[in-house]
């Protein structure tokens, strides 16, 4: 079946300043399209109609991976997903999110949809989310006449709704560079759609310190088993500044099931959510206890 787009007017700025005067002066009659993967498809479906475009992918500067010890991680919030995933330094660094951009969609869609596209949807099942939340990621929103930073957790206030003010853009996400023996990994499984949309997904942030077998810290952040990716830190709890035993591991699990709030396929995805958990929690911390092992064996 053929869709016929309705009619919209089109902008393509050439900076910052000019696409937030454009949204400014349209509000929720205008949209956004960066990469376009989410807007086209809703466009299509007839789900929006807006009567203004307005295209940022043009707008120079908004497209790097840059990083330092002492700032951390920037990327540009038009950096596509193909670029994260394929970055020597996200892989080498954060591979994490490397792992979380090359599962989102196709490689068409990689290679088109851009970050701040992804982040922005809000959506309970984006794949990237899980990943920025446990690195404490910083969101740089710019507006008319200020800009300010929100926290991603911070970010998502409901399905398909964030913090953002409509007229705002997204410049730019900030992580802070990792501590030492420290290490994480994100797992998912996914509907069996031609989108193959995520079903359940799980991002592992642990930190180590120099004591045999003692967990620093900890983060879990989980997507598409509540109506907003989320931070489970009733879990993380739990685990935080305690041994790593077996006994905890169960515990925590169980905390992951107390804190889901899956909106359907209920039972199916507490359990994938709990065995997910299970076994990122599992490889992060052998991951992080084999590579101690060697620095130590080496010196």
């Amino acid at each position: 079946m053929i869709r016929v787009l309705k009619p919209f007017e089109y902008f393509e700025p050439n900076t910052v300043k000019e696409a937030i005067d454009i949204l400014s002066r349209y509000g929720r009659k205008a949209k956004v399209f960066g990469g376009g993967t989410d807007l086209l498809v809703e466009m299509k479906r007839g789900k929006i109609a807006p009567q203004y475009v307005v295209y940022i992918k043009s707008i120079p500067g908004l497209d790097y991976i840059k990083y330092s010890q002492e700032e951390g991680l920037r990327i540009g919030a038009l950096t596509t997903h193909a670029t994260i995933a394929d970055s020597h330094i996200i892989r080498d660094r954060f591979e994490l999110l490397a792992t979380a951009c090359k599962k989102v969609g196709t490689p068409q869609v990689r290679n088109v949809g851009t970050i701040g596209g992804n982040i922005c949807q809000g959506g309970p099942s984006q794949d990237t989310i899980p990943s920025l939340l446990v690195l404490n990621a910083m969101l740089k929103l710019v507006g008319p006449h200020s800009e300010r930073l929100v926290p991603i957790d911070k970010f998502f206030i409901g399905p398909f709704q964030t913090a953002i003010d409509g007229v705002e853009l997204i410049t730019e996400i900030q992580i802070p560079a990792l501590p030492a023996q420290s290490g994480g990994c994100y797992k998912w499984i996914t509907k069996r759609t031609t989108a193959d949309e995520t079903l359940v997904g799980v991002a592992v942030l642990i930190v180590s310190d120099s004591t045999e077998g003692i967990c620093k810290d900890i983060r879990i952040g989980l997507c598409s088993v509540a109506p907003t990716p989320f931070r489970a830190r009733k879990a993380e709890e739990l685990l935080r500044e305690k041994k790593f035993e077996s006994e905890l591991l169960e515990e925590i699990v169980q905390a992951i099931d107390d804190e889901a709030i899956p909106r359907s396929r209920e039972n199916y995805r507490r359990k994938m959510a709990k065995i997910l958990t299970k076994r990122a929690i599992e490889e992060v911390w052998q991951r992080i206890n084999y590579l101690k092992n060697i620095n130590v064996d080496g010196k």
